[in-house]
């Protein structure tokens, strides 16, 4: 359950840092202890030390001490063994230092086991191990410390509960301006698209998906912005076609006789229409994407292709058509079956409102651009209404076939591929297509 909870992740961790915090406690009070048992030992030792000094006897020293067993074992200056007691097997290791160089240095807590063994140096440079067991002072060592460590739970479990308690209330306090973000971001809909989650109260930690639900906000509302504006165009184009079919029909009835070219041109019209609409959606969603465009398209191709789509229309007008391609093997950035369309789109275009030949020209690259024009021998498009065609449903006369939407598709789609459509001519009329060598 704590996978899909933050306040439960973070009571979790800190109970785990209480934890680790109370081994380390332990950790430090079983070193203490094993501390005080070695200095209780140095103590005694020191004071054996004094009597031999005035005494002059090994044979003299005492074999208990405070209940406890006493052995010893002596070393020359030069670390040699010169004697140990009778109680011993074998004579105690020779050790250093002394209980403040041991206390002072860092060392892992070590268990010095039943018996303590302690090194004090004699006033004639040797040293004397004196061991002792020290089961009294180590039962009263240890129930000091069992008495102070329950001492110590006893007055840590209301600073516990205050911490506890402390640490909720700051959860709530970090939590709320998420909780306020969340209940802003629930009221974001339709009727008010233009609403985002704050950012200015948020914890830096939350701000990156802020953020991140902030863009993708933008973008859900651009994406229904031009939903809505898309639909809007569409059901206005829409409508002259269907009331005038609409109208042909009534008439027919009326009448009692059918035009069948009429209603199939007036079908085509709509079909047309439509079929360019999904291609522009299509175009649209792949510019929504954010993302490049990886397919590669051969261009020679791809433009004698759109051509040959397009001869039939050209035979059936009485017009002529001239392709020259300068270069035979070239590979562009862009989808093949959408580049044919934008490349049909603008050929369509000179074909239907230009006059004359129309000339295809690709010519080789240049600073990776392939430049493809296609030109009639028309009146061309005044300078300022070049730019306006390129909008959705504008014509250059509106009163004209066609449903504006062409040039428009174009677009979208060579900057989809990472190139650029553009007039470059007033008049004669030439429409130049940038392509991006792949």
């Amino acid at each position: 359950m704590c996978s899909h909870s933050l306040r439960c992740r973070v009571l979790v961790s800190l109970l785990a840092a209480f934890l680790l915090g109370f081994g380390v406690l332990a950790y430090h009070l079983f070193d203490t202890r094993d501390q005080l048992r070695r200095g209780m030992v140095y103590i005694h030792a020191q004071e054996i030390a004094a009597s031999l000094a005035m005494q002059g006897e090994l044979d003299q020293l005492p074999l208990t001490h405070a209940g406890g067993e006493l052995s010893y074992t002596l070393y020359d200056p030069d670390g040699k063994m010169q004697w140990y007691s009778s109680n011993l097997k074998r004579p105690r290791r020779l050790k250093s230092g002394t209980f403040a160089e041991e206390v002072g240095s860092f060392r892992w807590a070590m268990n010095s086991g039943r018996v303590i063994s302690v090194p004090v140096r004699l006033a004639d440079g040797s040293t004397l191990m004196v061991a002792k067991e020290d089961r009294l002072e180590s039962r009263m060592i240890d129930d000091f410390l069992q008495a102070r460590v329950r001492q110590g739970l006893v007055v840590l479990l209301p600073f516990c509960l205050l911490g506890l308690v402390l640490v909720l209330g700051l959860l709530h306090w970090t939590l709320r301006p998420v909780r306020q973000a969340a209940r802003l971001a629930a009221d974001i809909g339709p009727d008010e698209p233009g609403r985002r989650i704050p950012l200015d109260k948020l914890p830096r930690e939350v701000l990156p998906l802020a953020k991140a639900a902030n863009d993708g906000l933008d973008r859900l509302s651009q994406a229904y912005e031009y939903e809505q504006h898309i639909v809007a165009d569409a059901a206005h184009e829409l409508r002259t076609p269907l009331t005038v079919l609409s109208l042909r029909l009534q008439k027919f009835r009326r009448e009692g006789k059918v035009d069948w070219a009429a209603v199939q041109a007036d079908v085509a019209q709509t079909c047309k229409l439509v079929n360019q609409l999904l291609l522009l959606a299509r175009a649209d969603r792949g510019q929504a994407q954010a993302q490049p465009d990886t397919h590669r398209t051969p261009l020679p191709r791809t433009v004698r292709e759109a051509v040959t789509g397009l001869l039939p229309l050209f035979e059936d007008r009485g017009r002529a058509v001239e392709v020259l391609i300068d270069v035979e093997q070239a590979w562009v950035s862009g989808d093949s079956d959408q580049l044919r369309e934008a490349i049909r789109n603008v050929i369509e275009n000179a074909l239907f409102h230009g006059a004359g030949t129309v000339r295809v020209h690709l010519a080789p690259a240049q600073n990776g651009v392939l430049a493809l024009d296609v030109s009639d021998q028309g009146e061309g498009v005044a300078l300022e209404s070049q730019e306006v065609l390129f909008r959705r449903f504008r014509k250059g006369r509106q009163g004209s076939a066609g449903s504006g939407l062409g040039l428009a598709i174009v677009r979208r789609v060579m900057r989809n591929a990472g190139g650029e459509v553009r007039f470059i001519s007033a008049g004669p009329c030439v429409v130049r297509l940038s392509f991006i060598s792949a």
